[in-house]
């Protein structure tokens, strides 16, 4: 399921994660820790094996293995174990260590909400995390969370403000890149593409300065849909050839169907037209392209070729199949 993943998601993953410090945490947390963010499945398998006995530990370790647990379970749309996670770590006999992590614990509540459609409670909960954050480093992370919400619900405009907002001279490295990530994606929603254009190979250079090379694939992809949107016909050929280089496998298979995709539209955008087998992939392969979370990138760009009919209204934004509990995250946010 990681691999279904959109450089949204692991935008949002990554900041949390470095937000997150796990001092004196024991092996078995690290462990979890690190499946939680690159093979979820595994987490949770691991988790099950520990479940019992965590029952009866009321430390620290407990509270950080449950909230990594919880960031597994979103990752997997896992709905019933994230309200599982929530419930545990809101247990009274927790309360007593809970107070330094309840940033981590509401972020992840909020991008749980967030993950399965459930944008106005993703909001609230991110709201609720501003009361935890303590420094600019975690004020930056909210804000770019609660930015991506507030697009995700088809209100850019709040987005973008909400970016503004950052000090981008407190950034470096991946959380300069991760910012930029989300203000390429909020431009191509407010119709600036070349603007987006701009953000992602601000984002990819970012990301080669620290040495994260598959980050600067994955934004490399989305820079080449902002490319096709903005007509740079250069930009877009001169970036698909340094993907090209790569191994089949480098890139998530979200990454590399909206790649597939890319390369078909790459010569519509050339004539400015759609010829028919190229309409028939579109509306065979849009409702998994919607899946992977590209629809507002797949919009913006049939719209330019006046083909916005090819995606489906009702699957712009489906309400989730299994939705999760309003408030779960009352038991810290009271006041909201």
């Amino acid at each position: 399921m990681i691999r279904k993943m959109c450089i949204n998601t692991v935008v949002a993953i990554m900041l949390l994660s470095q937000t997150y410090a796990a001092a004196g945490s024991k092996p078995v947390a690290d462990d979890i820790k690190y499946l939680a963010r690159n093979k979820p499945d595994e987490a949770i398998k691991e988790f099950e094996k520990i479940a019992k006995r965590l029952l009866n530990q009321d430390n620290t370790e407990t509270i950080l293995i449950y909230k990594d647990v919880l960031v597994a379970a979103s990752s997997t749309k896992n709905m019933p174990l994230v309200e599982q996670m929530i419930k545990l770590l809101s247990a009274p006999r927790l309360a007593p260590y809970i107070t330094p992590y309840l940033f981590v614990v509401t972020n992840a509540i909020g991008v749980a909400y967030r993950r399965n459609g459930q944008f106005d409670e993703a909001i609230s909960a991110y709201k609720c995390t501003f009361k935890y954050a303590f420094n600019d480093i975690d004020k930056m992370t909210v804000k770019v969370n609660l930015a991506i919400a507030y697009r995700m619900k088809q209100q850019p405009a709040i987005s973008f403000q909400l970016l503004q907002s950052i000090d981008e001279a407190i950034l470096n490295g991946n959380r300069k890149a991760g910012l930029l990530v989300v203000k390429g994606n909020t431009a191509v929603v407010l119709g600036k593409a070349v603007d987006a254009v701009k953000f992602f190979s601000e984002a990819r250079n970012y990301y080669l300065k620290v040495q994260h090379k598959r980050s600067a694939e994955r934004v490399t992809v989305n820079l080449l849909g902002a490319a096709l949107i903005s007509r740079k016909l250069d930009i877009f050929d001169h970036y698909r050839t340094k993907l090209a280089e790569l191994p089949d496998n480098y890139l998530p298979d979200s990454d590399l169907a909206y790649l597939a995709w890319l390369d078909l539209m790459h010569e519509s955008v050339v004539k400015n037209t759609m010829a028919a087998d190229v309409i028939s992939y579109t509306i065979q392969h849009v409702p998994k392209l919607i899946e992977y979370g590209y629809v507002e990138h797949v919009s913006q760009l049939l719209d330019s070729l006046d083909a916005g009919d090819l995606v489906p209204k009702r699957t712009v934004f489906l309400p989730p199949e299994t939705k999760l509990k309003s408030g779960l995250a009352s038991t810290w946010c009271q006041d909201l």
